[in-house]
């Protein structure tokens, strides 16, 4: 390994806990792995990670990790668009929803550091999105994991801080559960690879990469990081008979994903699995949407992004390189 090449830097939250043993653990596997000497660089509130990723691609790092949430991932990523260098990731975030979907350790701050630095390089997807908020400003920006609008949006934006630092994600729940009694639907128009329209009352309209939750949910089982599409989930649930089906809709593509034997012969006997009332599941290249009356929270990859009056996204083809298990 050359000496640029070998040069690997970690991009961290200093406000994430357990700084100090990531430093130390760092130090060790890069010498077990053959790196030189980490350079830790941390993120900053008017830069969570885009500057100082791209500040390393342009001195000749050979790997970048991004150490912290979904939202200092998702900075790091954006600011390595464009270059072949792989990121890594050591999740020290509440969701950490990256590292689920590709089984890199959670809660393991050596066995993510050994994935990135002795690991091998995957190419993944990345979705890319337009967006207007509500004061009609235009925005750009990636995502990783997933976007949407309506409930799971209120949903994280009502989740205290604070208690998402002591509990993870149990903090959500009781977002969850006020969001819920809450009721409300958005009214809002869609569409596919420019397709046919569709209008919808629905309690949250999501795009994604991937399809993998906290707890091990899995929400949409044909998403895959790497096949070049978006997967399209607008939940529609209503009543108590609605939100029924839909709660036993998610807990089968769970059950299938985690028995994927069974799946097979689920899918060998053509069951219709992608639609049903309550939920609808659909996948395409591109994707656009707008909000019908009032604006609607939105986010990206489990990050507040206030409220959206219509947006756009599209899938980049392995578009990013990311260290994974060998």
């Amino acid at each position: 390994m050359s000496t640029a090449s070998s040069r690997v830097v970690l991009v961290y939250n200093p406000i994430k806990s357990g700084v100090d043993e990531l430093k130390r653990r760092a130090v060790v596997r890069a010498e077990q792995h053959g790196w030189t000497d980490p350079v830790f660089v941390e993120t900053t509130e008017e830069d969570p990670g885009v500057g100082q990723a791209r500040a390393a691609a342009e001195e000749g790092a050979g790997l970048v990790i991004a150490c912290g949430g979904d939202g200092t991932v998702r900075s790091v990523a954006q600011g390595l668009l464009g270059t072949t260098i792989p990121m890594g990731v050591v999740p020290l975030g509440t969701g950490n929803l990256l590292a689920r979907n590709l089984d890199i350790p959670l809660d393991d701050v050596d066995g993510a550091l050994r994935v990135a630095m002795g690991g091998r390089s995957r190419p993944i997807d990345l979705g890319e999105v337009r967006y207007t908020d509500g004061e009609g400003a235009t925005h750009e920006d990636v995502f990783l994991v997933m976007l949407g609008a309506g409930m799971d949006a209120d949903m994280i934006a009502g989740t205290d801080d604070d208690l998402k630092a002591r509990v993870g994600w149990f903090a959500y729940v009781g977002s969850f559960a006020n969001t819920l009694l809450r009721g409300h639907r958005i009214k809002v128009e869609y569409s596919l690879d420019e397709g046919e329209t569709t209008y919808t009352k629905a309690r949250t309209l999501l795009v994604a990469n991937c399809g993998m939750l906290q707890a091990g949910m899995v929400l949409l089982p044909d998403a895959v990081i790497d096949d070049g599409l978006l997967d399209v989930l607008a939940l529609r649930a209503k009543g108590v008979l609605g939100w029924t089906r839909a709660v036993y809709v998610l807990a089968e593509h769970t059950f299938l994903h985690r028995l994927p034997a069974i799946r097979k012969r689920v899918d060998a006997l053509g069951r219709e699995r992608h639609e049903t009332r309550p939920l609808d599941f659909l996948q395409g290249n591109t994707m656009q949407a707008t909000v019908l009356e009032k604006p609607a929270p939105f986010q990206i990859d489990g990050e507040d992004a206030g409220d959206v009056t219509e947006f756009s996204a599209r899938i980049k083809r392995r578009g990013l390189t990311v260290r994974v298990g060998i």
